[in-house]
């Protein structure tokens, strides 16, 4: 039942997401909210199925399993979970719900679906990507092919619909639309949950140690594949940590074999965020690094240059300084801005990273890491989300 003193928040995902988890986990710490997830998978590659880890965010927790391929296989089981009895009684639980706010992640077919269904209800859309400023043509695109045109029509739409506007990533993202968005918008920038924060540590022994945060990056066209990013790292007698298989299996027997023969190069297997980010601050350096041909990278700056990865805010959290490469150029703004790491110009600079990292202040860093955390916990800035959302809701009244 939901206690009518609180207001309540739905957050709606394909996949539950860590950067909701953050939010609505402080939001629930106010005592001013119950949280609820609405998701169409309950599995991602930072969030195992652990209904436990999930309840300690989200008060309700309501899944239906449905297939994110866009294959026609796919299509005739969505019909077939949405009208089954399980679909019917999630699209009622979901009709009974008179929250707040609804929080929509996408862009996503079935996060526009659930627009059209919460039509009269206020809602916030959160870009976790946004793809409306690629300017690719993604019918001749190896990687996408017609997902990235379903996606850019599903984002437009989602935009259209939605009463206000959030994204991970930098602010300038909603500028290069070539389409307005007339509604409140702002950017989470880092948003670091304080129970997962450790205060950065004096490393015991003479090793270095970089992670990656997550799984290993799956290889791209026009990019320097990330194989050779673990070797040009761990040539240099650097232990390189990754977390969790890749996102297209068949790539992620490469990285296993590599883990077999490379004693540097450390493959673990998929953990909880709360975990991963408890076992990285045992580490030195976190790491994140695209390099990627420039002519392929002005054609969607969101995907490099205005990017704020979700394992930036980690490593924050875990109390580690970055090293990130300028091409990523709103992180390394944030890298320079608060002294938190360090910039490298390419991957020439990452064959010399040992050399470059003994020349730094690591001490320095640290210290700043600490002042970071302090300033950007969310028990500090969930006050600012609250007020968006009320600015949300007057609104669509």
């Amino acid at each position: 039942m939901l206690d009518t003193n609180k207001k309540q928040i739905v957050f709606v995902e394909p996949k539950p997401t860590v950067n909701a988890y953050r939010i609505a986990r402080s939001l629930k710490l106010t005592g001013r909210y119950e949280t609820a997830l609405v998701c169409f998978s309950s599995t991602l590659s930072a969030i195992e199925v652990d209904k436990k880890f999930l309840e300690k965010a989200f008060d309700k927790i309501l899944v239906l399993e449905l297939n994110h391929k866009l294959k026609f296989k796919s299509l005739i089981d969505f019909f077939k979970n949405t009208l089954s009895r399980d679909g019917r009684k999630f699209f009622r639980e979901i009709k009974k719900m008179r929250p707040y706010l609804f929080q929509i992640t996408g862009p996503d077919l079935f996060s526009l679906m659930l627009m059209f269904f919460l039509k009269k209800s206020p809602k916030v859309y959160y870009a976790n990507d946004i793809w409306g400023m690629d300017k690719r043509n993604f019918l001749f695109t190896k990687d996408y092919w017609i997902k990235g045109s379903v996606q850019k029509f599903c984002e437009r739409l989602c935009f259209k619909m939605a009463d206000g506007a959030l994204t991970k990533k930098s602010p300038k993202e909603f500028e290069l639309l070539d389409y307005s968005i007339n509604v409140p918008k702002r950017s989470l920038f880092l948003n670091c949950l304080d129970e997962w924060m450790f205060s950065p540590k004096k490393k015991r022994n003479k090793e270095i140690h970089f992670t990656f945060g997550g799984d290993p990056a799956i290889r791209e066209e026009k990019k320097i594949p990330f194989i050779k990013v673990i070797r040009a790292i761990t040539s240099q007698k650097i232990y390189f940590h990754t977390y969790g298989p890749t996102l297209i299996k068949k790539e992620n027997q490469v990285f296993i074999k590599e883990s077999k023969e490379n004693k540097y190069y450390c493959y673990h297997e998929r953990i909880k965020p709360s975990d991963l980010t408890k076992e990285m601050s045992e580490y030195n350096y976190g790491v994140i690094f695209d390099f990627l041909d420039p002519l392929e990278a002005n054609l969607n700056p969101s995907r490099v240059s205005l990017n704020l990865a979700s394992r930036m805010i980690s490593y924050i959290e875990a109390g580690l300084p970055i090293i990130v490469n300028k091409q990523n150029e709103y992180m390394a703004g944030i890298v320079n801005k608060y002294g938190i790491g360090i910039v490298i110009d390419d991957f020439q600079d990452l064959k010399d990273i040992r050399k470059i990292i003994e020349q730094k202040d690591y001490r320095r860093f640290q210290r700043n890491i600490k002042k970071v955390q302090g300033k950007f916990k969310l028990n500090k800035k969930i006050k600012e989300i609250e007020l968006f959302y009320d600015k949300v809701v007057r609104m669509k009244k």
